[in-house]
């Protein structure tokens, strides 16, 4: 249902080279001649306001839970989403081809009247039977005893749609009555039936009920899918110490069948968490191999995420947070834009996360830039630097602001270096400063490679981490690194096997760096492209 952020301004990421290969992208197209550059490095302070194009959002308001679904009538993934507006959240529509672009803004399922069970609309799936859509989705109303059922719409088209209130139905002995949201739908071949999975608590567990129906009207109950905290979980248990398993997707690639949800942030873990089974009863496991246990998709602030697939390629869809803090549960605050990576799986079943082709593609001009002041030991010939340190103090090359949407991309060699990354909003004296920064060491807190994100202070030297998310470092520590940045929000992509999502309301329109915290990286093939 709803998923909860707040926290700090957004300070995002570098997100490796997608699994777009060269020949997919056409050619960026050389610059004006002679452009002009700003070389000024006073900071700008704007107010964001209005819609995103490439990370969608409307221009009042938010995208709330994502619930994505496939038309094969039209090869378009219809992108249904709480909307976030002070309207109780029905459930709105936008349309993609490709994640580039987007197409509409359509009330679905509106909220019911104030007082009835579903005076708030809360997340759901959509599947069709024959000729019909279906819609399962969630009525809630705090001041009800139970506050939460499972509720139904039907429609012919997907986009006229009829609720049908006689479908309705609530949580039944011994599961939590109050918390019984998020109702997910499938068809389960291994049953030759639908099932059904609500987000809910059993025995004070986060737990994943589960029903069966032959016809998608008439439920019966069967056994759950459990939280546990075991290293060995048994066949209906889930490895993760999550109080509750908000917004679950259940899907198959290959012979394999993927289990994901997202963990409301009580513990610094705050994201979208997958498991791995042989079958759709379990039991589920997190992918282990070489790189480590990469259980998530992105960090902190890429929250409820679902997938479609247009049967070629999945994609994963959740909302990044407008919050800069975070309130008395340490959540981010709810909803925001709409942010989708596309799903790679390995040989050993992980999925990795990587920029969409079509987005990739989307940037294709060439946008001038230049450095306009260097600190610590840094050089250039052309557009490959140098950035090195010779003490533990920052080395770092500024580079000039960006007023539009672009993607920078480089790679970097870090195979001297264990430390480097990424500023925002490096302006003025870099008095105050959002990080991105690539630990290569297992001695941080993590205890593997990780991203951080860091509001970093330079008068009184503090740094305050605010995301973080696994890194897979290759065995010759280079680093294909794309990063896409539309307003306060900036995705990074890299290596096709990790993304990284920020949100930096301090990074629209200001400078940007490149640093090296020690050792000596260089960077080489480095372009600013826009749409």
């Amino acid at each position: 249902m709803k998923a909860m952020i707040g926290l700090f301004p957004f300070l995002f990421f570098v997100h490796l080279l997608t699994g777009c290969k060269n020949n997919e992208i056409p050619a960026p197209t050389d610059p004006e001649p002679d452009p002009t550059v700003d070389m000024s490095i006073t900071c700008s302070n704007k107010q964001e306001a209005g819609g995103y194009q490439l990370f969608y959002k409307p221009q009042q308001g938010f995208v709330g839970d994502p619930m994505p679904y496939f038309n094969a009538d039209d090869n378009k993934f219809y992108l249904f989403y709480l909307y976030e507006n002070a309207n109780h959240h029905p459930i709105y529509l936008t349309r993609s081809a490709d994640f580039a672009s987007f197409e509409g803004f359509t009330e679905i399922i509106p909220s019911g009247a104030i007082g009835s069970q579903e005076e708030w609309i809360g997340t759901g799936s959509f599947i069709k039977k024959d000729n019909t859509y279906y819609s399962f989705y969630t009525g809630h109303n705090a001041h009800l005893n139970p506050a939460e059922k499972v509720m139904m719409a039907t429609s012919s088209d997907m986009l006229n749609w009829t609720k049908q209130p006689a479908a309705a139905f609530q949580a039944p002995g011994g599961y939590d009555q109050n918390n019984f949201r998020d109702p997910h739908v499938y068809w389960d071949e291994t049953r030759n039936s639908y099932v059904m999975l609500v987000t809910t608590r059993k025995d004070g567990k986060g737990t994943l009920a589960r029903f069966t129906s032959p016809d998608l009207s008439n439920w019966s109950l069967i056994e759950p899918l459990v939280a546990t905290t075991s290293d060995h979980p048994g066949k209906h248990e889930i490895e993760t110490d999550s109080e509750i398993l908000e917004c679950p997707d259940i899907f198959k690639m290959d012979n394999q069948w993927y289990l994901t949800f997202s963990r409301i942030n009580r513990d610094e873990h705050r994201k979208t968490f997958y498991r791995i089974s042989d079958s759709p009863d379990g039991p589920w496991r997190i992918c282990r191999d070489a790189d480590g246990h990469h259980e998530t998709f992105d960090g902190l602030y890429l929250y409820a995420g679902k997938t479609a697939s247009n049967g070629t390629t999945r994609y994963l869809s959740g909302w990044c947070s407008t919050g800069q803090t975070v309130n008395s549960n340490n959540e981010l605050h709810w909803s925001g834009s709409l942010i989708s990576h596309k799903l790679i799986k390995q040989p050993s079943g992980k999925l990795y996360p990587a920029i969409p082709n079509a987005v990739d593609a989307k940037f294709n001009t060439k946008v001038a830039f230049a450095q306009i002041k260097s600190e610590g030991n840094v050089s250039n010939e052309g557009n490959t630097y140098t950035i090195a340190t010779s003490s533990s103090d920052r080395s770092y090359a500024l580079f000039n602001r960006n007023t539009e949407p672009v993607k920078i991309s480089m790679k970097i060699d870090a195979s001297q270096s264990e430390r480097f990354g990424f500023s925002f909003g490096a302006c003025d004296d870099l008095s105050e400063v959002y990080s991105v920064s690539f630990d290569l060491t297992s001695s941080n807190r993590w205890g593997m490679p990780s991203l951080f994100m860091h509001q970093e202070s330079r008068n009184t030297v503090t740094k305050k981490e605010l995301n973080f998310t696994p890194l897979v470092v290759p065995a010759n520590r280079v680093f294909d690194i794309k990063i896409v940045i539309e307003n306060s929000i900036c995705a990074v992509y890299v290596n096709n096997n990790v993304a990284f999502t920020n949100r930096i309301y301090k990074m629209n329109e200001n400078p940007w760096a490149i640093f090296a915290d020690n050792g000596t990286i260089r960077i080489s093939g480095m372009a600013i492209t826009k749409t």
